[in-house]
């Protein structure tokens, strides 16, 4: 007869580490909020100062030094500035929004 193992500890661990991941997500999203509201706040003050609120060589060194901090944490650089050319997006149709 086959005895089967007793799972019961390994399901708990299992609901912690996803429990873990959930708040974890829910920073990463209030993060992302708040650095489009900044993005915003940007926007209104390069326009109070008559300057174009488009900065592509700005948004490279953004990328990058992203790539740099994935990097240096054992990420993958290429997918992590990825991720963040879709953060700057959002802070670009926020600042039209608010043109």
């Amino acid at each position: 007869m086959k005895v089967i193992a007793d799972t019961g500890p390994a399901l708990e661990e299992l609901a912690r580490i996803r429990t873990e991941i959930e708040r974890i997500d829910q920073a990463i999203v209030r993060l992302v909020a708040e650095r489009v509201q900044l993005a915003r706040e940007v926007g209104a003050a390069k326009r109070a100062a008559g300057l174009p609120t488009l900065d592509p060589a700005r948004e490279a060194a953004v990328v990058r030094r992203a790539g740099a901090l994935a990097r240096e944490a054992g990420l993958p650089d290429e997918e992590v500035r990825y991720l963040f050319w879709h953060v700057i997006g959002l802070a670009r149709r926020a600042q039209a929004e608010d043109a």
